[in-house]
């Protein structure tokens, strides 16, 4: 689940879905670093990020981690 800036009509932050999977490692521990690349399950609610953009994960509370877009590619047909 992810913050990306998204909201319902009432004004509460609204958490999108993706796939997520580590990039160049068989694993990513507690506090560690990757690449990755997250495949949304709803192409058209992440439309408007970009490059440099920061975007909260969300498993439960408290924060799960934070990602910077580093690519945006469009949806496959």
């Amino acid at each position: 689940m992810w913050d990306i800036g998204n909201r319902t009509a009432g004004g509460e932050r609204e958490l999108n879905t993706a796939r997520l999977w580590v990039e160049y490692a068989q694993e990513l521990g507690p506090g560690g670093t990757a690449d990755v690349r997250l495949a949304s399950l709803s192409p058209e609610q992440w439309r408007h990020l970009k490059c440099g953009d920061v975007i909260t994960m969300y498993e439960a509370r408290p924060v799960s981690g934070t990602a910077t877009v580093i690519e945006v590619l469009p949806p496959r047909a």
